[in-house]
């Protein structure tokens, strides 16, 4: 009997071995590692929807992280709430041959509200785990379950995480009773569905493998249009205890207003009578529209807290004016209420919020487009939107987190696609006046004035909102020039049709000029100078200008009477179907006097002429750095 023992173990050991993943980093392919930060090694998601109600998704995933550059990769949230429960949580950490160094048990995640300081939504928690181990090359690997009670919200798959983190293998399945029906979006995928049955139920399943980290290349499109995506939405859903169901937007819009936004604007009979008091004197709807905004935002507070995590249902507009805070759906849901208390309609939008200009699936309506909720006016012939969590931006002003964009509009006739205001190259414009002394030991004083517009409106805007202590601080950063000083900082908030912020600065900057014996070397172009961009050789994707803008710089600096005036003018204009730049200098009535205007102009161009596209970058750069030579009398 102990010979047959022992010998069953010695067949047994190595099926036990082939039976686990082996994390040994040499089993990477080099292709993998090539520009990356972390591997994921595999991630298999497996979403079973046994009813409406009863949603299970289990996570295995494990990554290989190179270098610091990739830790970020190795952290896991995982979110929850009175709709979601974490049934099971473990984890491991492996050394760069694959042997384990610890195990992670859910004791070791911080299990932290979503939400610091809020009972709005208390229930909304994170349990997570960050890796305190820097023996590079290592990789951690994560096995969750959350079962969910809900089936609008049917979690994704992308398996790329990040253009500089490839991927070895990643799968997706979707199981749900036989007969259930569901419209399903697939992006980018050109793999085959593996598609199984038995007695109760159906699945698909998606594979991918071997994704090699890509290049980052500068000014390129939004990599997440050539990422794989599926989308599942079933056709009949039950949200918090919510049934509906919705084929398109329309649809979609309409069950939000009738089940996630109706009664929600509850303000009681003295709240409203307060907000008509307040606009009674108003000669206008628009200008009773201000009142109120004005009212929001000297009197809320935002608590920043994504859609997906604080679920799709704002809180009722009563809470807010209790309590003085809420999201992005409280916010805009108590605006909309306060609007409705003097007769104004008003439109509760869904976007996708960000710098990166990101619309809607138009034919797929889904409940995972969509991070953020601004509120609609359709007033006659001047359609106004309004950001309700900032406290500081001019009524009807969005700035550039929500610009130029699909947006959901659920108005009383359901879902509709509305597009929110571009700003164009002309107005995101940076003005800037500066009148300045150029003194013998190199020395500049004087004033600057500069206006932000459209796009470049929020530039500044932190050192505005900064204490004086703050200011200069920030502002040497901005200009980054040597030994510069901050005499005297002014700002001032021009909120009107088109609004700006207005910089007044008093600066001295101590020998910026650099002596040389009876001559001074100066830049006249103090305080824009542009940078070079990345060169690319191999440039595989076009090249991508989100937002165009314009900058103008007109400078005189004042020279010294007992300096000669013989420079020889400086006149350069480049234009390209990308952008354009113009540069002027010249001594003129004993002042040296410098225009200087770039403008980039919004669209897409083709790959191959980046190199044209790098080379006016560089000659700008280079203009931008010229000096001249002063000599003193």
């Amino acid at each position: 009997m102990k010979i047959v023992f022992i010998n069953l173990l010695y067949f047994l050991l190595p099926i036990l071995a082939i039976g686990q993943d082996n994390y040994d980093v040499a089993n990477i392919p080099s292709a993998l590692k090539s520009r990356a930060v972390a591997t994921v090694r595999n991630d298999k998601t497996v979403v079973e929807m046994k009813s409406p109600e009863q949603v299970i998704t289990t996570i295995t995933c494990a990554i290989t992280v190179y270098n610091k550059n990739g830790d970020r990769y190795a952290s896991l949230p995982v979110y929850y709430n009175k709709s979601s429960e974490i049934k099971s949580l473990k984890g491991a950490i492996y050394n760069e041959m694959g042997i384990l160094q610890k195990k992670i048990a859910t004791k070791d995640f911080k299990d932290i509200s979503a939400v610091d300081n809020s009972t709005m939504f208390a229930d909304s928690r994170v349990k997570l785990y960050v890796p305190d181990y820097h023996s590079y090359p290592y990789t951690v690997e994560y096995q969750y379950e959350v079962r969910s009670k809900q089936n609008l919200i049917i979690p994704s798959w992308t398996p790329e995480v990040s253009s500089n983190v490839s991927v070895e293998k990643s799968s997706f399945q979707f199981i749900a009773p036989i007969g259930t029906e569901c419209r399903i979006e697939t992006t980018n995928y050109k793999g085959s569905i593996k598609e199984e049955k038995n007695d109760k139920t159906e699945s698909k399943t998606w594979n991918t493998e071997q994704i090699a980290a890509k290049k980052d290349e500068s000014y390129s499109p939004n990599p997440n249009l050539k990422r794989i995506n599926v989308l599942i939405v079933p056709k009949n859903f039950i949200y918090y205890g919510k049934t509906g169901n919705f084929g398109d937007w329309k649809e979609f819009g309409q069950w939000v207003s009738n089940s996630l936004l109706n009664k929600k604007e509850d303000l009681t009979e003295a709240s409203k009578q307060k907000f008509i008091a307040l606009t009674k004197d108003a000669s206008s709807d628009k200008d009773k529209a201000k009142i109120l905004y004005n009212y929001l935002q000297k009197n809320t507070r935002y608590i920043s807290i994504q859609i997906g995590i604080g679920g799709l249902e704002p809180f009722p507009a009563s809470e807010v004016d209790r309590l003085g805070y809420g999201d992005c759906k409280a916010l805009a849901n108590y605006m909309r209420s306060m609007l409705s208390a003097v007769n104004i309609p008003s439109y509760y939008c869904i976007v996708e919020a960000g710098r990166r200009k990101e619309s809607f699936h138009k034919t797929f309506a889904n409940a995972q487009d969509g991070n953020h909720v601004i509120l609609c006016i359709p007033f006659k012939n001047d359609t106004t939107w309004l950001e309700c969590t900032s406290q500081n931006l001019p009524f009807g002003f969005l700035s550039d987190f929500t610009d130029d964009r699909d947006v959901v509009a659920c108005t009383e006739n359901g879902g509709v696609i509305m597009h929110t205001p571009k700003y164009i190259n002309s107005t995101n414009l940076q003005l800037r006046y500066a009148d300045l002394k150029l003194s013998e030991d190199g020395s500049i004083q004087g004033t600057l004035n500069t206006k932000f517009y459209g796009a470049q409106y929020e530039n500044h805007m932190d050192v505005l909102l900064a204490s004086n202590n703050d200011k200069n601080k920030l502002l040497t950063e901005y200009y980054n020039i040597d030994n510069i000083n901050f005499n005297q900082v002014n700002y001032i908030e021009h909120k009107e049709e088109n609004p700006f912020i207005e910089e007044n600065l008093n600066i001295f900057i101590k020998n910026y000029a650099v002596k040389n014996g009876n001559k001074l070397l100066i830049q006249p172009n103090l305080f824009n100078t542009h940078s070079n961009i990345a060169e690319s050789r191999n440039r595989t994707e076009d090249i991508f200008i989100e937002r165009g803008y314009a900058d103008i710089d007109s400078i005189s600096i004042a020279l010294p009477e007992n300096m000669l005036k013989n420079i020889t003018p400086e006149k350069k204009i480049i234009e390209k179907p990308f952008g354009k730049y113009e540069f002027r200098s010249e001594i003129k009535d004993n002042k040296l006097f410098t225009y200087r205007k770039l403008e980039l102009f919004e669209g897409s161009y083709p790959a191959n002429t980046y190199e044209d596209f790098f080379q006016f970058h560089n000659e700008v750069s280079s203009c931008d750095k010229g000096r001249f030579n002063l000599s003193f009398l």
